[in-house]
C-alpha cells in the first residue's frame, strides 16, 4: 500500500501543499490499492503545474518547465530526495 500521509507530509513541510487537500490525496491514492491516474495536481510552491507522479521507476515532484526557478527546481530536488527514501524504506 501507497503510504499516503506520509506522502502527503513531504508535500506540505517541503512543496507547499495545502493541508485541506490532504484527504481528497489519500482517497485518490488509495483507490483499491492502485492509482486511477499517474498524477495528483498539488500545486503549492510549485505552482499550478505543481504535481506528484507515481510511476513504476519511483515517485517524484515536479512543475510546468516554464515555470521552473532557482528556488522551485531547489524544492523539487528536495522532495524527491524525501521521496524516494521514503519508497526505498516501504
Amino acid at each position: 500500500m501507497i503510504p499516503a500521509n506520509k506522502i502527503y507530509d513531504i508535500l506540505v513541510k517541503v512543496c507547499g501543499a495545502s493541508e485541506n487537500m490532504r484527504d481528497n490525496f489519500i482517497y485518490h491514492t488509495q483507490q483499491e490499492g492502485t492509482w486511477g491516474s499517474s498524477e495528483y495536481r498539488f500545486q503549492g510552491k510549485l505552482g499550478f503545474g505543481g504535481k506528484f507522479w507515481i510511476r513504476r521507476e519511483g515517485w517524484d515532484v515536479n512543475c510546468y518547465s516554464e515555470d521552473e526557478t532557482p528556488e522551485r527546481l531547489a524544492i523539487i530536488k528536495s522532495a524527491n530526495e524525501k521521496l524516494r527514501l521514503l519508497r526505498d524504506a516501504a
